[in-house]
C-alpha cells in the first residue's frame, strides 16, 4: 500500500464550540470515524448523513400530536427516530407549559 492511502483523514474542528482540540474517539456503528472536542466534550461525526430537522417536519409532527397519533405512528409516517420524536415532544411540551400554574380557586365558603 502507499502512503497516501493509508493516510487518515484530517480532523475537523468542533461544530459546537469551533475548538480545534479535537481527538479521534473510535468508530460508529457504521464505521464512520467519530471525534471528540476536548474542551466542550461533545462527540461528533466529521461528515454527519442526516442533517438537523427541518422546520416543515416539525411542523408535521405537531400537526399529527393534534390529531392525536401515537408516537410509534409519527415515527413510521415521518421516518424519524422515536427517541427524536419524544425528545421534541418533551421539548414542545417544556416550552408550551406554563411553569406555575398556582393552586386552584377556593370556593366560596357555605354558611
Amino acid at each position: 500500500m502507499s502512503k497516501s492511502a493509508t493516510a487518515l483523514a484530517p480532523i475537523p474542528p468542533c461544530p459546537r464550540c469551533s475548538g480545534t482540540h479535537v481527538v479521534r474517539n473510535g468508530a460508529n456503528a457504521s464505521g464512520t470515524p467519530v471525534f471528540r472536542c476536548q474542551a466542550c466534550r461533545r462527540r461528533f461525526v466529521a461528515a454527519p448523513k442526516k442533517g438537523p430537522v427541518g422546520a416543515s417536519d416539525q411542523a408535521l409532527v405537531l400537526r399529527l400530536l393534534g390529531e392525536r397519533v401515537g408516537i410509534r405512528a409519527i415515527a413510521r409516517i415521518t421516518g424519524r427516530s422515536r427517541s427524536w420524536i419524544q425528545g421534541f415532544v418533551n421539548a414542545v411540551y417544556r416550552d408550551d407549559t406554563p411553569r406555575d400554574p398556582g393552586p386552584p380557586p377556593k370556593s366560596p365558603v357555605r354558611s
